[in-house]
């Protein structure tokens, strides 16, 4: 077991530096750097200034790329993130609030998206056919086609139609700068289950498909007939034998389940209004603010890294037979 953990952290931590180089030049590919898009939004004349040329040299950007990168890279890994050029102060102060607000959602939604569709997994598989199952089955198919942006504006609508006051936020305009109080955390709550609801969607039909074609599979299994044989109750059977070996799949789906939400929330926080990633994370691509921009795909790969050596470590403990392999 110990060896089996020891290599899957060895590949992570070099799937991270790979990640890290990629992301990089990803950001390096656009025409241009940050001080070209200031100059753009200064100067109308179409020329450089000698003003910017100082700025190239006062941010470093007049360095050959592999020397941004390593002096990037180094200054991640003594935790710390760059500084933004667009907002003038380290890049961890302007993430900061946003990545709290970020993590609370995707944990959130997780837990929502799999608790409930693994209940409706589950109960589709049992009722095979039935009524139930063709309604959850087309509500799957529906969540999967439809994006999270357009969910979003539909609830809104909805919402604003029936005269709730709900327009979107985590809070309501009187509480955003007030104070933590009872009154703003149960007015977080009338809002929060929007974005929560609507990022979980796609993530939710995903496990309802997984789940009823994995335990549809193992109910098929001799092992299962001979449990049966046995007069063991269906309850019995189902939970303790069918399911053990039905959530194999969706624990692998754990790795990319975070980076899903992380895009989820990123696709509806302009129609949300939500403090988190997404509306940051796009103005840092458009001004071409590099450590900042990185800073927030880096975030991405570190949650889909931890997330797949969770799977992993879950795998193993449940079936010993993955660690042999």
């Amino acid at each position: 077991m110990s060896q089996y953990l020891v290599q899957r952290f060895v590949w992570m931590i070099i799937t991270f530096f790979l990640a890290t180089l990629l992301i990089f030049t990803i950001i390096q590919l656009s025409p241009g750097d940050f001080v070209t898009y200031i100059v753009s939004q200064t100067d109308t004349t179409g020329g450089l200034s000698s003003a910017a040329t100082k700025l190239r040299e006062y941010y470093g950007l007049d360095k050959p790329i592999y020397q941004q990168y390593f002096q990037w890279l180094y200054k991640i890994l003594r935790g710390d993130f760059g500084y933004s050029f667009l907002y003038r102060k380290p890049v961890i102060e302007v993430m900061r609030s946003e990545i709290l607000w970020t993590l609370v959602i995707t944990i959130l939604s997780f837990t929502f998206a799999w608790v409930v569709g693994s209940v409706i997994g589950i109960y589709s598989a049992l009722h095979k056919y039935s009524v139930g199952d063709y309604i959850f089955t087309a509500l799957g198919f529906l969540g999967l086609s439809s994006p999270s942006f357009f969910i979003a504006m539909v609830i809104i609508y909805i919402l604003i139609s029936a005269g709730t006051g709900i327009s979107g936020g985590l809070f309501s305009e009187k509480f955003v700068a007030a104070p933590w109080s009872w009154a703003k955390f149960i007015d977080l709550l009338k809002h929060l289950w929007i974005p929560i609801v609507v990022i979980s969607i796609s993530n939710m039909a995903e496990v309802i498909r997984i789940m009823r074609g994995s335990l549809l599979e193992v109910l098929n299994q001799p092992y299962i007939q001979a449990a049966r044989a046995k007069g063991l109750s269906e309850r019995v059977v189902v939970m303790r034998h069918a399911l053990r070996n039905a959530v194999n799949p969706l624990i692998s789906l754990i790795g990319m389940s975070a980076p899903k939400l992380i895009a989820g929330i990123v696709q509806t926080a302009v129609v949300l209004n939500l403090p988190v990633v997404g509306p940051t994370y796009l103005v840092a691509l458009m001004s071409q603010d590099v450590y900042l921009a990185g800073a927030y795909l880096l975030l991405t790969v570190i949650l889909l890294l931890v997330g797949n050596f969770i799977a992993d470590l879950a795998l193993a403990w449940i079936d010993p037979r993955i660690r042999y392999d």
